[in-house]
């Protein structure tokens, strides 16, 4: 899903270059810029989307805090030495 958000926030930078470049450089057709515009908040938008979790937040901390035990666990029993 990263990969994604970042394809998408790439283009919407490239958009908003162009966006800027074209009001910057002259003469302004208002439709053009509308379109070049809404072209960059259409790429925004679900860059914006995939970047947000989909489960709530209290599940995430839950997952998070599980993972982080886990490999404590697993560090501290590779620490330990080996009796044999």
């Amino acid at each position: 899903m990263r990969i994604f958000s970042l394809l998408f926030a790439s283009i919407a930078l490239v958009m908003l270059t162009m966006f800027l470049i074209y009001v910057f450089r002259g003469p302004v057709d208002p439709l053009i810029a509308g379109g070049i515009f809404v072209s960059f908040l259409s790429c925004l938008i679900p860059a914006l989307l995939l970047l947000k979790p989909f489960e709530p937040r209290e599940e995430l901390l839950r997952r998070r805090e599980k993972a982080r035990k886990e490999r404590e666990e697993r560090r501290s029993s590779t620490n330990e030495p080996r009796r044999g």
